[in-house]
């Protein structure tokens, strides 16, 4: 597999979100899932150790780290899984939203850290 370096120099700001979501009263609802888009996560996967990624259909535990404003952030373990073709963090992720006090429209931010081998979350706006 080749791949190019842009070596491009840029004056925008840096954004590290891989995933950028707008949420949706689906993601939202009780019981509901947080569905991830899926071309935007497929980036990710390429990241993600392929035994892990091999294991998405039965649904896979993972650490998710909310970066919130100031110096707070808070841990959660939810579940990923693939069904069909779609990509979706359940297992919790009401609760979560919930506490959080996410609304329709908020837009959230997602990558992986694979050092840390945990997903970091933001809200964007």
């Amino acid at each position: 597999m080749h791949q190019e370096l842009n070596l491009e120099l840029g004056l925008a700001p840096y954004d590290p979100w891989i995933v950028k979501k707008k949420l949706t009263e689906t993601d939202l609802s009780y019981g509901g899932s947080l569905i991830l888009p899926k071309q935007d996560f497929e980036t990710i996967l390429q990241e993600m150790e392929r035994r892990f990624v091999e294991n998405l259909v039965n649904g896979v535990e993972v650490k998710v780290h909310i970066i919130e404003e100031g110096h707070e952030s808070d841990d959660y373990t939810l579940t990923l899984i693939k069904c069909n073709s779609s990509y979706m963090l359940r297992g919790g992720w009401y609760n979560i939203a919930k506490s959080k006090g996410y609304k329709p429209n908020d837009e959230i931010g997602l990558m992986w850290d694979k050092w840390s081998r945990r997903f970091l979350f933001h809200l964007i706006k």
